[in-house]
């Protein structure tokens, strides 16, 4: 079976990304408009996690390296902006 290189994993963990501040987004208006969303955040976030670890499993080791080099500086970017 042939595994996600670098550009692979890169797009895949950007899609993930994009996905979570779109329902963070819609979880945000719903509260503000007094409504509840039938999936929180919450769970999506869970979600999203169980996908990456198994994204781990099909990727290489130079790809995962990739990805976790860019979660950390996604992470770091997010602290900066609330700073």
């Amino acid at each position: 079976m042939k595994k996600f290189n670098v550009r692979d994993r890169v797009f895949l963990d950007e899609a993930i990304n994009a996905f979570l501040r779109e329902s963070k987004k819609f979880e945000e208006e719903s509260e503000l408009l007094g409504q509840r969303p039938i999936i929180t955040y919450e769970y999506w976030k869970m979600m999203a996690k169980d996908v990456q670890d198994k994204l781990e499993t099909f990727s290489t080791q130079k790809a995962n390296k990739q990805s976790k080099r860019y979660k950390e500086e996604i992470t770091v970017t997010e602290i900066e902006k609330i700073i």
